[in-house]
């Protein structure tokens, strides 16, 4: 269902970190600032003017408001390891642990971005019409505590944004599903700047040059000299004319 390569426009592109790229349109009307290109991770299409362009110097994840939800799909999990990954004090992971196995309920969302993402849902049968659930008074203490306790040990133990983030989602009592995400397409997304044209990514080939239509001067040379040649064989017909009555007096 792909389009024939014939059909194809050739761009150059820079993007606003500076890298110069080749794209792709359908067709040569199609700027490449009006194209939305795919998210192959989440096969959704970005904003339109964007692509993506992968730096290793590149920031950290933002968080993102969800402002819409999307299709639903079940995963099935097997039980959490007992032990916490590095990232998570043992406390908190004891808290948000499974010991069992799963099946949970993603929707894919859109960000504030215009980025979409998935997010687990409460439970199999929430809808985003539920609303978020909360956390206990008890576990939110629990888990206050936790942070807290760590935040004092560990300084660096979550950056700056993720730190903001935990303060936020405490503050709201823990609400699942989260109202913000990160968004890791927002590290990679690239705006286009610049674009200059390239061409066909198939060449047309040139079209044959019509002949060229005749000038009156040259229609009315051609037509003395057709009148001089007519005229020449009409006197050379006259001339075998008299010929041939000479030969039958004889």
């Amino acid at each position: 269902m792909a389009p024939t390569p014939e059909k194809f426009y050739r761009w150059r592109v820079q993007l606003d970190c500076g890298c110069v790229e080749e794209v792709l349109t359908y067709g040569k009307e199609k700027l490449p600032v009006e194209q939305q290109w795919h998210d192959l991770v989440h096969k959704v299409r970005l904003p339109a003017g964007q692509v993506l362009c992968f730096h290793d110097d590149s920031p950290p994840e933002p968080y993102r408001k969800i402002v819409e939800w999307g299709e639903r799909k079940e995963v099935s999990f097997p039980a959490d390891p007992v032990e916490p990954p590095d990232w998570m004090d043992a406390k908190a992971w004891a808290l948000i642990r499974h010991e069992e196995p799963r099946t949970s309920a993603f929707w894919t969302v859109t960000l504030s971005c215009g980025h979409a993402t998935e997010v687990m849902a409460p439970d199999l049968e929430w809808k985003p019409a539920d609303g978020p659930q909360r956390a206990s008074k008890m576990s939110l203490r629990r888990m206050k505590a936790a942070y807290e306790e760590l935040w004092a040990s560990d300084p660096d133990a979550q950056a700056e944004s993720e730190r903001e983030h935990t303060r936020r989602m405490l503050a709201d009592g823990w609400p699942c599903p989260s109202p913000e995400n990160l968004c890791r397409t927002c590290t990679w997304a690239r705006w286009i700047v610049a674009y200059q044209r390239i061409g066909w990514l198939v060449p047309r080939q040139p079209e044959p040059k019509r002949p060229k239509p005749p000038s009156r001067t040259g229609l009315q040379r051609r037509l003395r000299q057709a009148e001089a040649e007519a005229e020449k064989l009409r006197k050379q017909l006259a001339q075998l004319g008299g010929e041939d009555a000479s030969e039958a007096g004889s």
